[in-house]
């Protein structure tokens, strides 16, 4: 189930430190106050390697793993450059958690979140300032109820059935294509299907990823550059009107009609407050179409983009690791038989929930985000001016070993207990969806897209890796694999 909305009660005092390693105790947070009491350092060490102009993005476009891995040799706060925007990225695990728990003081503002509202618009949810995120989140979060997801469960079964059964023996699939199109559709279907034509879905899946590189893109490279007329910039801004003009069609088409659909938009707008009903109460003013529309569109950018990136790295690590594969293979087949899956499935369906589990904290597709300090404040005995921008990485968070032992190694059973039932990430040292007032509004939706796609997809295929192809990380917005295919053969 989703986090709880409120905000997380400040810190009022500082943890005793553990003797041993002068860190506060695994899983408790140091205040952020400026007032606390931080022993003066020497300044923050910079990471090497930065170009002019550019500061660290070519390191962090031609490898961004290993720039990543690399940060922690330096301290546990480093700065980077990333073109215009000086930052500082978090080390370490409890500073990480720290900074994600007070929202007072690291806010999602500064350079790189204005560049993606640029996208959003201000009714996004994801890139929302702490003042608006709360009533925004009121309103869209009765689309992610538990007592929804097994409807919406179902609705994801029988497309992936039809999807998987449309694959041919010994085809090459190209997996970040198919990954986005069966994501594009769940969302879509569960969304809002009653308005949307097959030419419009067909249109946004078609164009989002020139969407997603243009976010990035923006987010890291000076604005001027914007506006240059490159091909890949009028694509960009042809696709971003496209989509917000579908999203807000979509809203007034609902409006118009009047009509409980029984999927999210016709939750949401049932929740959204009007001039003459301006209930129910959290969910703050009364919101133009052009407003929900950037609401769902912002939904739907993050839900397609980031589920399609996990469920490429996860037939990945099932074609690299074949009795891993069997495995989720023989569970589909003793659940489903090969029939469609439905919701009430889903708690059979354990070890293929593990390797979801250990794909995200492999490759968490929301690898690289941002805060920005609204005071002055502390962090890791380090003072931190107002208006400076953090970095903090699940990736990198996710490797460090003495979180999860042989780190690097891809082990579903790290989420099993012995008895073989599913034993669900500890939002201690797991960072996949956040934590926290901002953890990811559709986390549990995801999770079940992912379970249900590895089940369908194995019970029915082997998954086999090409020859030849070297599978590298490609960054963008979210963590995607490059040059993934994988042939097919018909188990």
């Amino acid at each position: 189930m989703a986090a709880p909305i409120d905000d997380p009660p400040p810190n009022s005092s500082a943890v005793p430190a553990d003797p041993g390693t002068g860190h506060p105790p695994h899983g408790e947070i140091r205040p952020s106050s400026p007032a606390a009491a931080v022993d003066e350092v020497a300044p923050l060490p910079r990471a090497p390697g930065a170009w002019p102009l550019l500061g660290h993005v070519p390191a962090l476009l031609r490898d961004p793993l290993t720039f990543l891995s690399s940060l922690p040799a330096h301290g546990d706060l480093v700065r980077i450059t990333l073109g215009p925007v000086d930052a500082v990225v978090v080390c370490r695990l409890d500073l990480a958690r720290q900074m994600i728990g007070d929202e007072r003081v690291f806010d999602k503002d500064g350079a790189l979140w204005r560049r993606v509202r640029e996208v959003e618009g201000d009714g996004g949810l994801v890139c929302a300032r702490r003042a608006e995120h709360r009533p925004l989140r009121r309103l869209a979060q009765p689309a992610f109820q538990r007592t929804r997801l097994p409807g919406y469960a179902t609705i994801f079964g029988r497309y992936l059935a039809h999807v998987a059964d449309s694959w041919r023996d010994g085809q090459i699939l190209d997996v970040p294509t198919a990954a986005l199109r069966i994501s594009c559709e769940a969302m879509t279907r569960t969304l809002f299907p009653a308005s949307t034509s097959r030419r419009s879905l067909a249109e946004i899946r078609q164009a989002l990823p020139a969407m997603v590189r243009g976010i990035f893109r923006r987010m890291i490279t000076p604005p001027p550059l914007d506006r240059l007329p490159t091909p890949a910039n009028r694509a960009y801004h042809r696709t971003e009107r496209r989509l917000h003009d579908i999203t807000t069609q979509a809203v007034r088409d609902y409006r118009s009609a009047g009509l409980n659909h029984g999927d999210m938009l016709s939750v949401l707008l049932a929740n959204s407050p009007t001039v003459d009903s301006p209930t129910p109460s959290g969910t703050g003013r009364p919101r133009t179409d052009r407003e929900l529309g950037e609401l769902v569109a912002s939904l739907f950018l993050a839900g397609a983009e980031t589920t399609s990136a996990a469920l490429s790295w996860a037939l990945h690590l099932l074609a690299e690791h074949l009795d891993v594969q069997d495995r989720v293979a023989d569970e589909s087949r003793r659940v489903l038989g090969g029939r469609a899956a439905t919701g009430e499935d889903l708690p059979q369906l354990r070890y293929a929930s593990a390797v979801v589990s250990e794909t995200l904290r492999l490759y968490p597709p929301a690898w690289l985000l941002t805060r920005h300090t609204t005071a002055d404040t502390h962090l890791g005995g380090h003072h931190l001016a107002a208006g400076t921008t953090i970095i903090y990485s699940p990736y990198l968070i996710h490797r460090l070993p003495a979180h999860y032992p042989d780190p690097d190694t891809f082990r579903p059973e790290r989420f099993l207990t012995p008895s073989g039932a599913p034993k669900p990430p500890s939002p201690k040292n797991f960072l996949a969806f956040g934590d926290g007032a901002r953890r990811c509004i559709g986390d549990q939706f995801a999770t079940i897209e992912l379970i249900l796609a590895l089940a369908t997809i194995t019970g029915r295929w082997h998954l086999h890796p090409v020859p030849g192809r070297q599978v590298r990380p490609l960054a963008r917005t979210a963590l995607h694999p490059r040059h993934l295919s994988l042939r097919l053969s018909r188990r």
